[in-house]
């Protein structure tokens, strides 16, 4: 009994290791958690020293000649609050360009950090 405990506490420990080590050296990741940093808007919803919570969401997409393209959606907190942030990026040459960041605060108000907000439903069917 005691082997099997200590046998997954083991297996427990590697993985929890693995992860955030794999979250440490994303360099998508980082580029996304420094601009948060560095936003007034997100500064003020979240507060400060931002980080990741946990990954939710990551997918990549490679077309040959074209580049790739990485969207992520990470629950991140800071010193006043938690939220989700949802990001796309263009890759290309090892470097990273966040095209569109959004930040979803814990009241699920969305707050655009990169990228402009979509148009109103209301404006689009105005005259």
């Amino acid at each position: 009994m005691v082997a099997i405990v200590v046998v997954v506490a083991a297996v427990y420990t590697f993985s929890a290791r693995y992860f955030f080590k794999v979250l440490d050296n994303d360099a998508q990741i980082k580029t996304i958690v420094a601009t948060l940093n560095q936003n007034p808007e997100a500064q003020s919803v979240l507060g400060r020293n931002i980080t990741v919570m946990s990954r939710e969401r990551v997918s990549f997409h490679s077309e040959t000649g074209v580049g790739s393209t990485a969207s992520y959606t990470l629950k991140v907190v800071g010193s006043n609050g938690e939220g989700e942030a949802k990001a796309n990026l263009d890759v290309a040459g090892g470097k990273a360009k966040i095209t569109s960041l959004v930040l979803t605060d814990a009241q699920g108000r969305d707050h655009y950090i990169v990228g402009a907000a979509p148009p109103s439903p209301m404006m689009q069917n105005s005259i």
